[in-house]
């Protein structure tokens, strides 16, 4: 044990001390520990949120470089789909024919005008081209005798390479057999069964103008305008189907002397039409009404004709009658377009009234048209019979209403190519129109083409064109009465 050592005489005693100012630093010393434990767990929770946030901000990241990788991608693939579908709308003969008269200019470049024939062939070879004959032709003309095989080893030494022809070979007296390739084929094949057949490629858009159905107002339709309702909707439908703009027009017969008969009829028997419309349930038997009492009853006549000149006058109540008379046959062909499935728009004859009187005084200024006999006729070369422009008595007729229309597609809606599709009886009359149309300058050949598309006449068993009420039980059978399952598509 150690011993402590004390001075001697010394003595101590314990003082009493106060603590609670320390009780009270120790006190306020464990709050700031508590503050700042409180403070380190914020800093720990606010440092793990932003490990998260930097965890979520990569992701983010990563996700987008993924999406800029398959954006890339995507274009890349839709750039060679684009490519592909390009290639695939042209047609082998096409192609084809293009590498041949490459191959035709690289062996005789002095011909400007090389015929390129390449045709489908038989008997194991998939085409041929047969264009040696006829460009030994040429040449004989120009002084140079070559035998059509020697043309024909020469046009295969030029042809371009290429990925369809696997090989080409000449056969006597100067055919070049072509063999296309298998993987083309294959290749070709593929591409039909995943996208379809799709169109080939044409040189330049046109603005097509289809003039189709065009039945006559106040008559139903017939057999003979279902005829033309289908051929000039399946041309239609092609010429849109190749990337053509396309006008579907329906020449309605919505003009002419009937209408004063049947505006008079109106007028006599529903006096108080223009207020109360009439109920013209059967506008056939209405319309044989009124043809009845034209033909019979001389006053009837007379004032049916004073109605036409009312209608060509604008009279208001009269064209009331008209719009009334129309509406209902309009109504009963939109029925049978929308069972047909057919998209036209109407135009009919007295959209072009306004443009007739300065078209007949425009024909004779220019001295295409004369006056002989009171009326104002046009001669075509081809033909001695006239068309007649304006009657005697300043009427116009359907020629002057097919000439306006004509001249308003090529000027106004600037129609490329103008197709009638009409029945073979109307050729004739459509062969003057166009000829009088390229006579007066309203179209020219080189620059837009007109067609007259022709069907045959519906006949009855006399082999005289069918009555009238064996054509409308005809459009009552086809389209009226399939009940509820619409067009057949079949």
């Amino acid at each position: 044990s150690r011993t402590i050592l004390r001075p001697r005489g010394l003595r101590f005693r314990m003082a009493a001390v106060d603590l609670s100012p320390f009780i009270e630093r120790a006190e306020a010393a464990q709050k700031i520990v508590l503050q700042l434990q409180s403070r380190v767990e914020e800093i720990q929770k606010s440092i793990e949120a932003k490990a998260e946030s930097s965890k979520t901000l990569e992701e983010l990241r990563t996700r987008n470089a993924k999406l800029k990788y398959q954006r890339q991608h995507l274009k890349k693939s839709i750039a060679e789909e684009k490519a592909r579908g390009m290639g695939r709308t042209e047609t082998v003969l096409t192609k084809l024919t293009s590498l041949c008269r490459v191959a035709i200019r690289a062996a005789y470049p002095t011909l400007t005008k090389s015929p390129v024939s390449v045709v489908p062939a038989k008997k194991g070879i998939d085409y041929q081209c047969n264009s040696a004959m006829p460009i030994s032709k040429m040449l004989r003309g120009f002084g140079r005798d070559v035998p059509p095989q020697q043309i024909a080893s020469d046009i295969v030494k030029c042809l371009p390479s290429n990925d369809i022809i696997e090989n080409a070979t000449v056969r006597a007296p100067g055919f070049i057999n072509l063999h296309l390739r298998k993987s083309f084929v294959s290749e070709r094949l593929g591409q039909i069964l995943l996208d379809g057949v799709q169109p080939p490629p044409v040189e330049r858009k046109l603005r097509a103008v289809v003039d189709f159905s065009s039945p006559n107002i106040a008559k139903e339709m017939h057999v003979g305008h279902l005829r033309s309702t289908i051929i000039g909707d399946c041309i239609s439908r092609m010429l849109e189907y190749l990337g053509h703009d396309v006008l579907r027009l329906n020449h309605v017969g919505d003009w002419g002397t009937q209408f004063g008969m049947l505006i008079t009829h109106l007028k006599d028997k529903f006096p108080d039409y223009a207020t109360v419309s009439p109920p013209i349930g059967d506008l056939q038997q209405f319309y044989k009404e009124s043809k009845k009492r034209f033909d019979d009853d001389a006053d009837f006549k007379k004032r049916a004709y004073v109605n036409v000149v009312a209608l060509q006058g604008g009279d208001p109540d009269v064209k009331k009658a008209w719009n009334l008379i129309c509406d209902v046959s309009r109504k009963e062909f939109a029925a049978i377009y929308k069972r047909l499935d057919i998209k036209i728009q109407e135009r009919g004859e007295s959209f072009y009234q306004p443009l007739m009187p300065a078209l007949v005084q425009q024909l004779k200024d220019a001295g295409v048209a004369v006056v002989e006999d009171g009326r104002t006729v046009l001669f075509v070369p081809e033909d001695s019979v006239p068309l007649t422009i304006e009657k005697s008595d300043g009427g116009f007729t359907y020629d002057t209403s097919d000439m306006a229309a004509l001249r308003h597609r090529v000027k106004d809606e600037q129609g490329d190519w103008l197709i009638y599709v009409v029945d073979a009886g109307q050729g004739q009359h459509f062969r003057l129109i166009f000829s009088a149309a390229r006579l007066a300058g309203y179209y020219n050949p080189e620059h837009s083409r007109v067609d007259h598309v022709g069907f045959g006449v519906v006949l009855g068993d006399d082999k005289k064109n069918l009555r009238r009420g064996l054509e409308i039980r005809c459009v009552s059978s086809i389209c009226l009465t399939r009940g509820s399952r619409g067009p057949n598509r079949s």
